[in-house]
């Protein structure tokens, strides 16, 4: 090689040594960076690696914080480790796909848009084998095996307890019943006169008749006697047996019709997705 190739060439090292920062297409690289890449024609083309799972550092040796590699393998199977075409980046104990908000599968969100978009499915109840392939896989490796929860009229809330994740409890509508009255007594008697009974009055007058045998009608004119004349008793008035000091009780009836009350609050309406990818 020529002397002068080889002068240059240790000179261009010794100028990187001392360098605090270097620019590549640009002779003044920024200060706070340590290398500046300035092209308006071209981009920067990473590293390109097939990486095994996202828990596993291949095929680097270890686990490395801030390493950024763009992955080119894709998992033949389907699980929350599972690794895809896509930039990732290493947190030192894992590697992250970088993408928009780190969106990971079974990732939801509102949106006023009305259709599947991006890797983003409506929650609409639909048969999870009528999504792409890929799609179907993600779902599973979530748990979702069957169908896509119909997100219809409800909103979002966390597990509790025994809870299953993903399905859909509660309800818009309440029923007023008596166990939801507040805890309260309220007590009363009516007027009470002590040891006392009740009166009634019966009053008896009938109406007087006359039955004739018909061999005696010749007679008739013979008998004086008014026929239908009520007969003169007097009106009397009984007691009921004695009861004692007691009161007496009634019923009231509120009027209500037993209407369901709407709980659901003021809102806005959405569409709710999730994240199953392309």
């Amino acid at each position: 090689m020529d002397k002068k190739y080889i002068t240059i060439i240790v000179l261009f090292f010794i100028s990187l040594t001392f360098a605090q920062n270097v620019g590549i297409g640009t002779t003044t690289p920024n200060s706070n960076a340590v290398l500046d890449v300035y092209s308006n024609t071209k981009g920067l083309l990473p590293t390109r690696n097939e990486l095994i799972q996202t828990d596993a550092p291949n095929p680097l040796t270890d686990h490395v914080e801030g390493m950024i590699t763009y992955n080119i393998f894709e998992s033949g199977t389907y699980t929350v480790t599972s690794v895809h075409d896509g930039l990732y980046y290493n947190d030192g104990s894992s590697w992250n796909l970088l993408g928009p908000n780190a969106i990971t599968f079974g990732d939801l969100k509102y949106s006023l848009i009305t259709s599947d978009h991006g890797g983003w499915y409506l929650l609409d109840g639909r048969a999870i084998s009528s999504l792409p392939v890929k799609a179907q896989n993600n779902a599973l490796s979530i748990g979702l095996a069957t169908t896509l929860v119909n997100a219809s009229d409800s909103f979002l809330k966390t597990t509790l307890n025994t809870e299953s994740i993903g399905t859909i409890a509660g309800g818009n509508t309440i029923v007023l019943s008596q166990s939801n009255l507040p805890n309260v007594t309220f007590t009363g008697t009516t007027n009470t006169t002590g040891n006392h009974n009740h009166l009634y009055s019966d009053e008896h007058s009938p109406i007087q008749t006359l039955g004739l045998a018909t061999n005696v009608l010749g007679l008739v004119p013979l008998i004086n006697v008014i026929v239908g004349q009520p007969e003169l008793y007097p009106s009397n008035n009984y007691s009921t047996n004695n009861e004692g000091n007691h009161s007496h009780t009634a019923s009231i009836n509120s009027g209500g019709t037993n209407v369901s009350i709407n709980a659901t609050p003021e809102h806005i309406v959405t569409n709710l997705f999730i994240y199953l990818g392309e």
